[in-house]
């Protein structure tokens, strides 16, 4: 797929008509989806890869290209932000039909699709990464994720008694779901926590938490959005080191990406190759988590794909196919996931909940600002640049789990990242609910 294009600035714009989305200019893009579309609000579309993926490819490849042509809007990451929010007001609007969200729910979990996408991505980043790189930037988020982790609670827990919250009601009910990860492993296991110790029922502590967790996504992936921003128009606007553009650490200048300087051909044999290890390697950490169930599937692929990195045991030709895979997923697929998420994961009744509580907005909004400073900051002093460790160890912490780390570094135009804030939500979430479940004990 190529990007779906800007509009001309200059004094020559090009007409509607000559647009492009994946390659397709735009009148035709709209006659292939039409039956499609037909279909679905007819709801005579059957449930299947073909027919989900064509939905969610037409609505993501539509959105990115609406996003991107909206001035100032764009500059925001306007697609991506569409992509993630416009759905699910859609659907709950009835403007999109009920089984949008069957479709999308499936697209994204039945089908498996979102783990063929984040073993891509998983792979194809951590091989094309500089091996020095991918070790010390390893190694050295974990003092930045500590820090936000420890300061981060403590800060928003004193600005939650300040604002009339209080102190413990703030650190259990809004920063705890908010770095726990998400909702299946954050929110679900943290009211069972509560429940068992304070009494009550789980769905009674699940209603607050829930709607906290699910704004901190959507002020994450905004605010990721505004970093980018701020980092495209000065990368030394707030301190020297502000943006590295994609890059961590500043020692390394722009030596992140290992072929970046190299011409990438991406044919079908680099395709194949990159689907392959992908694959291969999803397997093996599918295998090793049930043998070995400490760590999840995509912890498992994350150190195997390290391991073969470091060691330099893959060829060269490997590297690429993966990093070739990766751009391709990039490119076409991420805007259909985002879509499916938005369809089927996002619950506007719970987001509304909260939005109609000012107080608790502003304190959600505020907390994930707090998390994202400490992380910048924090990161910032031991070599990393401010906005790439803003978002691996403190975005990363604050959004919804996987799918919220997708998002937040499409928004952040930084997906190349993403090894690194699988990472933090993973040891993130695994840490909160140790944690939360002392205090909720005690």
């Amino acid at each position: 797929m190529t990007e779906t294009k800007k509009i001309n600035n200059t004094l020559e714009k090009k007409s509607i008509f000559h647009e492009e989305i994946y390659g397709i200019k735009f009148p035709l893009f709209l006659i292939i989806l039409l039956p499609a579309f037909t279909a679905l609000y007819m709801d005579l579309i059957p449930i299947n890869i073909v027919t989900s993926l064509m939905i969610m490819m037409g609505l993501g490849g539509l959105l990115i290209w609406i996003g991107n042509v909206i001035p100032i809007f764009s500059d925001f990451g306007g697609g991506t932000i569409l992509c993630i929010l416009l759905p699910a007001v859609l659907v709950y609007a009835g403007i999109l039909p009920e089984n949008t969200s069957e479709l999308a729910e499936s697209f994204y979990s039945q089908f498996g699709f979102s783990d063929f996408i984040v073993a891509g991505l998983i792979v194809g980043s951590i091989l094309g990464i500089k091996k020095e790189v991918l070790i010390t930037v390893a190694v050295k988020m974990l003092i930045p994720l500590l820090a936000t982790i420890l300061l981060g609670a403590l800060v928003a827990g004193i600005l939650g008694q300040v604002f009339g919250f209080g102190f413990k009601y703030t650190i259990l009910m809004m920063v705890a779901p908010i770095m726990a990860s998400g909702i299946t492993t954050g929110a679900i296991p943290l009211s069972e926590i509560y429940a068992s110790n304070l009494g009550g029922t789980p769905a009674d502590y699940f209603d607050i938490l829930a709607p906290a967790v699910m704004v901190s996504n959507i002020i994450c992936i905004l605010l990721a959005a505004v970093l980018n921003y701020l980092g495209k128009r000065n990368k030394n606007m707030f301190v020297k080191g502000f943006s590295g553009e994609g890059n961590p650490l500043r020692k390394s200048a722009n030596n992140f990406q290992h072929n970046k300087e190299k011409n990438l051909i991406e044919s079908l044999r680099n395709v194949g190759i990159g689907m392959m290890i992908a694959g291969g390697l999803y397997v093996s950490g599918s295998l090793l988590s049930e043998l070995i169930p400490t760590f999840h599937t995509f912890v498992w692929i994350i150190i195997i794909a390290a391991i073969l990195k470091v060691t330099n045991i893959l060829p060269e030709y490997i590297n690429i196919g993966a990093e070739v895979w990766f751009n391709f997923i990039t490119k076409l697929w991420v805007p259909a996931i985002l879509v499916a998420i938005s369809a089927s994961l996002i619950d506007i009744n719970r987001v509304i909940s909260l939005i109609l509580n000012p107080s608790h907005m502003f304190l959600v909004t505020i907390i994930v600002i707090v998390l994202a400073t400490i992380a910048g900051f924090a990161g910032w002093l031991i070599g990393f640049y401010f906005i790439e460790s803003s978002i691996i160890s403190g975005l990363a912490l604050a959004d919804m789990g996987g799918t919220g780390d997708i998002a937040v570094l499409k928004a952040s135009d930084r997906i190349q990242l993403y090894p690194f804030l699988q990472v933090t939500t993973r040891i993130g979430g695994v840490l909160t609910l140790i944690v939360m479940g002392i205090v909720a004990s005690i």
